[in-house]
């Protein structure tokens, strides 16, 4: 039986990454680009240890609010060892949840479940949707990390036959790294709370108790000195993103317990979550009589009561019990509001306490069956317990739902259309939506969830912003250049970070508009924001060239040349701006230089033409100018449109230049 006992882990490890390997594929989504993909601070040398003096959002444009340097310093390993893309993000994650799934079931096992039940307990951890979002996310990998070092703080606990003080030592540890990922592992301490019943029991395992406070000690500690309070600010919460956070707080409870019942009925029975609550308008919270606030409520107080009946009747089930409740209290927004309204990632915890009670559960129902073989004459006749075969189906079916859930986190555009189907009224998600059609270069589809945003709450900075670039972008007439300025502005008063590229696109919307004085000011002070915005300088030189000031318009294209010498629009404006200013020698330079630059392009040929042609040059102009239109016959519309040339029309050589372009 010894040589077979490894056959369940590799059953219930090799379902978990069968399951999830697919996201390999995956690209970074949402808080992965901030926290992966634009934060140099990982890719700095020493960064898997400076993490832990930073909190969690260093190298990002958010606020302190956490302190996980574990999962920093994973990340930091991660990209060192398997690069920067999100294959190898994806990777680890599923190793990680994998790993996870084999630990259950030793822990199953070492509570007393029966061999086939810590299995069917395992594999419906391993294959419930709610572990879909911690493995598809790579930033939810803050709910993976906690996970595999509380079981194996738990696993260390109920260790038999170790000294106290080495078991101090491994508990402790575990626990330290679990809290340093999550603050969130905190729940783990209701399992030495209720497994120790008598006072002998507490003398005896002091020095692991001792161990566990004086962790939480120092993690409290490392909190403070890096500038993080013991709790959360709510002002640091977005109420965009949970707008829970800005109720007061008998509304905020009232939302809570609707949201939370939600999130149970997810635990036991994972069909898609829905809402369609808008938390920002008064009218959606549910009064206290709503059967959707009262029965969670009956709910969680009915799990709290269980749990003390269980205790007192020294049935083991209320340990897993607790702390699924445990785990999953703080991250409900019942007591405090979170960062995060929908985060399925925050089931992950509570669905090991979950697990752990049905494999208890399940072994009761057959306590003496097993896996293995009996002989019965010369016939093999395999013991399966009858609760395994109606348990085999639903692991199925959570293995069929968690492929369709974890699906979602493919890629932006997946992601944020199944977030506006399932919570249709959540701002972040249209204006998330919009932003994934704009990376998918189709401004015009992302109209129309930016409006949706919009209509829901006008506290959304961004929203207006990408939705003045969409209208930019798309527009084909004065209302929708209008209407893209009027947004623009809006986000220049709400979100003082954005009000430098916001002015950049007002400044273009005025260039449409015809108002290049106005459209001059919003780039200078574009400029004056961000000096090195060189949208902005572009939009300078093209309002200064509206406005017939040339020479200035010459330096603003003479910066821009420097900068990009390859942009032929660049050097184009530059010449044709020195030709408008009289600057002939230095347009003749610049021509010069343009033309070896781009030996193909036939308009530095016309504007060199034209330069030869105002010096007088005529010889040099018609010879320049035959070159135009043997590279480019559309020389002649050119022609039409400046006036160096009049003096030419009806002269022979003049004819016979132009009888030569119109042959060719």
């Amino acid at each position: 039986m010894r040589r077979t006992r490894w056959i369940p882990y590799a059953a219930v490890t090799l379902a978990a990454i069968i399951l999830y390997l697919p996201t390999v594929r995956f690209e970074y989504v949402l808080d992965d680009l901030h926290l992966i993909v634009n934060n140099t601070f990982l890719r700095e040398p020493w960064s898997p240890l400076t993490a832990f003096a930073h909190h969690f959002w260093h190298g990002t444009i958010f606020q302190e609010a956490y302190y996980r340097p574990i999962v920093t310093s994973s990340f930091a390993l991660n990209g060192l060892v398997f690069g920067w893309g999100p294959a190898g993000f994806h990777l680890v994650n599923v190793l990680l949840h994998a790993l996870n799934a084999a630990l259950v079931l030793a822990l199953a096992r070492r509570l007393g479940s029966p061999g086939w039940a810590a299995a069917c307990a395992a594999l419906l951890f391993a294959l419930h949707p709610a572990a879909a979002w911690p493995v598809g996310s790579v930033v939810a990998r803050v709910d993976l990390l906690p996970a595999l070092f509380l079981l194996l703080a738990w696993l260390a606990w109920i260790a038999r036959g170790t000294s106290p003080w080495r078991q101090a030592a491994a508990v402790g540890s575990c626990f330290l790294l679990a809290l340093l990922s999550k603050e969130s592992a905190l729940a783990f301490l209701v399992v030495p709370i209720l497994g120790l019943r008598r006072v002998d029991e507490w003398r005896e395992r002091r020095p692991v108790l001792g161990a566990m406070t004086a962790v939480v000690v120092v993690c409290l500690a490392l909190r403070h000195l890096v500038g993080i309070p013991a709790l959360m600010s709510r002002a640091l919460v977005d109420p965009l993103i949970n707008p829970l956070a800005s109720l007061p707080a008998a509304e905020r409870v009232r939302a809570a317990l609707a949201l939370a019942g939600k999130y149970l009925l997810y635990l036991v029975a994972p069909v898609r979550l829905h809402d369609s609550r808008n938390y920002l308008d008064a009218a959606s919270i549910p009064p206290l009589s709503s059967p959707v606030v009262i029965l969670p409520l009956l709910l969680l107080l009915g799990w709290g009561v269980g749990i003390v009946i269980l205790w007192m009747r020294h049935d083991r089930i209320a340990i897993p019990l607790a702390f699924c409740l445990a785990s999953f209290l703080p991250a409900s927004n019942i007591f405090f509001p979170i960062t995060s309204l929908y985060a399925l990632n925050f089931l992950y915890l509570p669905l090991i306490g979950l697990s752990l009670a049905i494999g208890e559960l399940l072994g009761r129902l057959s306590p003496r069956a097993r896996f293995g073989a009996s002989q019965q004459g010369s016939q093999t006749v395999l013991d399966i317990p009858k609760p395994a075969l109606f348990v085999t189906p639903l692991l199925a079916l959570l293995a069929v739902a968690s492929h369709g859930e974890v699906g979602i986190w493919r890629n932006a555009m997946s992601l944020f259309t199944a977030w506006t189907e399932r919570f249709p009224n959540y701002p972040p998600a249209q204006s998330s939506l919009g932003v994934a059609f704009l990376g998918q270069q189709e401004p015009a589809a992302a109209i129309g969830p930016f409006r949706r945003a919009l209509v829901l709450s006008d506290r959304s900075t961004e929203a207006p912003y990408n939705l003045g670039v969409a209208l930019l972008l798309t527009g084909q007439d004065r209302a929708a250049w209008t209407e893209a300025l009027g947004h623009l502005r809006r986000t220049m008063e709400l979100a003082p970070p954005l009000a430098a590229p916001a002015k950049v696109n007002a400044s273009k919307a005025l260039l449409l508009l015809d108002r290049p004085d106005q459209a001059e000011a919003e780039a200078r002070e574009a400029m004056q924001l961000s000096p090195d915005l060189m949208p902005a300088r572009v939009n300078l030189a093209e309002a200064l060239f509206r406005q017939s000031r040339y020479a200035e318009a010459s330096e603003q294209f003479a910066e821009l040349v420097r900068l990009n010498p390859a942009d032929v629009s660049a050097r184009s404006n530059y010449v044709v701006s020195l030709i408008h200013a009289g600057e002939l020698e230095r347009a003749h330079s610049a021509a010069g230089a343009a033309r070896q630059a781009f030996p193909e392009t036939a308009w530095f040929d016309f504007c060199l033409a034209r330069v030869e042609a105002l010096r007088g040059h005529e010889s040099e102009a018609l010879a320049l100018l035959q070159t135009s239109l043997a590279k480019d016959p559309g020389t002649r519309d050119w022609l039409n449109q400046v006036g160096e040339f009049a003096r030419f029309r009806g002269q022979p050589a003049f004819e016979t230049v132009l009888s030569a372009g119109t042959k060719k």
